[in-house]
């Protein structure tokens, strides 16, 4: 929801609406302010360009590109574009929204924390335990040659955005490309893949619906960063995969 002001203004469109989650892609110019508000579903958005403000619960927050943040269902809070340049982003919602709870208008000045910018290659922005366990985030960079996992299944639903590069995905029998903006989806139990066969590296944001997968990619991220213990919460099995093909350079080659 939002509040046109001096000519600001906001666009939101879908990518994908599912039973469980909704994707959307919006863009605000400069100076928009969106209403404080509440609603049941939990709620994520990473940012793809410029910077958003947000009041959540209470706490002043700035997040600029790559960053995420999250509010849980019920928590009231306000999206805005206080920076002097259009700003980008992303927002999940799980399950789609069934309406928002007005609570007024405009947004409290004064200092906001930065969100920061997780370092590393895999990037877990939000867990199961974040909410009430309906989604994991991760932004993953994808590197040159990467032949990517097997063929392979799961329970969970999960959404592919590319956030740069173009990335080679496998959908049950059908091969796709994806690039820059673009989105690919496996319903849970389609067999699916990916591998990026460009000249440069990709990224892609991973949406995992119902969470539980993101302990996997903790693990990984504990791994690089060369940290001896994981995340308390990666210690907890994740969901099973079950393999069913071969790679997609496997198969060509």
């Amino acid at each position: 929801m939002s509040v046109r002001l001096a000519g600001a203004e906001a666009v939101e469109v879908d990518l994908i609406r599912e039973d469980a989650f909704v994707i959307t892609a919006s863009r605000a110019d400069a100076g928009w302010i969106g209403v404080s508000h509440r609603h049941e579903h939990d709620e994520a958005v990473y940012v793809l360009a410029g910077a958003l403000s947000f009041d959540v619960g209470g706490e002043r927050l700035v997040a600029t590109e790559h960053c995420c943040v999250f509010v849980p269902g019920g928590q009231p809070h306000t999206v805005a574009n206080l920076d002097q340049d259009e700003a980008r982003w992303l927002t999940v919602c799980t399950p789609p929204p069934a309406g928002d709870v007005v609570l007024g208008r405009g947004m409290r000045h004064g200092p906001r924390r930065p969100v920061e910018d997780l370092p590393g290659r895999v990037k877990v922005l939000v867990r199961g335990s974040d909410g009430s366990g309906r989604v994991a985030i991760m932004d993953n960079v994808i590197e040159v040659g990467h032949e990517g996992p097997p063929l392979h299944h799961h329970p969970f639903d999960e959404a592919f955005y590319v956030i740069d590069g173009v990335l080679t995905f496998r959908l049950d029998e059908h091969d796709s490309t994806c690039r820059a903006g673009e989105l690919a989806f496996a319903r849970g139990g389609m067999p699916h893949t990916f591998a990026n066969r460009s000249d440069r590296d990709g990224r892609v944001l991973i949406v995992c619906v119902p969470a539980g997968f993101e302990r996997y990619f903790d693990r990984v991220a504990a791994s690089e960063a060369g940290d001896e213990a994981p995340p308390p919460e990666d210690l907890e099995a994740w969901p099973e995969l079950t393999v069913v093909g071969p790679r997609i350079e496997e198969e060509l080659t």
